[in-house]
C-alpha cells in the first residue's frame, strides 16, 4: 500500500517515478543536496529544468512552519514550558532538522512533479537492452 503512496515514498526520499531507487547517493551526513542526477533504478532525471529546487523552498518553508508551530503549541500546552523555553527548545532541535526538512522538501516538491508509473523499471531494462 505504501509502495505506492507519493507522499511516503518521498518521505523515504525514493524515485517518484519508480518508488524503488534513491534519490540521495550517501547519507544526510556526507552532504545534505548530494542527489544522483538520475534514478539508478529507472533511469528518470532528479533535475528536470535548471533551478528546479527552487520551488522546493516553498515546501521547505512550510514544512518548518508547520514544525515550528506545531511544537510550540505541544510545549506549551502539552509540557507547560514557558513562551522562551519553547522557543529555546524549537530552535535547537529545529537547527538539527534543517538537512532532514531541505531533503524531505526536495523530496516533496519533485513527487509533485514526476508522476509514478508501475512499469518505469521494466521500461529503463527494455531500453537498457536495445
Amino acid at each position: 500500500m505504501l509502495k505506492h503512496n507519493r507522499i511516503a515514498n518521498a518521505l523515504r526520499w525514493k524515485c517518484p517515478h519508480c518508488h524503488e531507487g534513491d534519490l540521495y547517493k550517501s547519507s544526510i551526513f556526507e552532504g545534505i543536496y548530494n542527489m544522483h542526477k538520475e534514478c539508478p533504478k529507472c533511469k528518470q532525471e532528479f533535475e528536470l529544468e535548471p533551478g528546479f529546487y527552487w520551488g522546493a523552498m516553498y515546501v521547505g518553508y512550510a514544512l518548518s512552519s508547520g514544525y515550528m508551530l506545531g511544537g510550540f503549541a505541544v510545549c506549551i500546552f502539552v509540557f507547560g514550558l514557558s513562551v522562551n523555553q519553547s522557543f529555546a527548545l524549537l530552535i535547537g532541535v529545529g537547527l538539527l532538522m534543517v538537512p532532514m526538512i531541505a531533503r524531505t522538501a526536495r523530496a516533496l516538491w519533485i513527487s509533485m512533479h514526476v508522476k509514478y508509473d508501475k512499469d518505469a523499471i521494466k521500461t529503463a531494462e527494455q531500453q537498457k537492452q536495445h
